[in-house]
């Protein structure tokens, strides 16, 4: 259990590299996309279907919704493994006993309103 939650939390850190990567290439293709876009008034015009006229437009659109995709997936693993570290660290805490660096013991606070 002790060392489970760092394997998780280390997971947690993989799998946002991951999705960072991802990102990043699907940036790439739409900043692709955004100069073919800019480079002629009818250059990202959409047709009936609603895809794009030029192919190598439609390609970019599409490789950049894959890595997109992708990210996602790789965020909600992360989401999926951090849920596991919490779980991981809460059940590795010793019911009634304090952290060894903390040197006081747990204090009660309370107020009392008189009616």
């Amino acid at each position: 259990m002790h060392n489970g939650k760092w394997l998780t939390a280390a997971s947690v850190a993989a799998l946002i590299v991951f999705a960072q990567r991802e990102h990043s290439q699907s940036r790439r293709e739409w900043n692709a996309l955004l100069d073919i876009c800019r480079s002629a008034q009818d250059a990202c015009a959409l047709g009936p279907d609603g895809r794009y006229v030029r192919s190598d437009a439609e390609q970019l659109y599409q490789r950049s919704r894959a890595f997109d995709r992708r990210a996602n997936r790789w965020l909600l693993g992360a989401q999926a493994g951090l849920l596991a570290t919490t779980a991981l660290f809460i059940i590795d805490l010793h019911p009634g006993e304090g952290p060894e660096n903390i040197p006081f013991g747990p204090v009660q606070v309370g107020m009392r309103i008189p009616f």
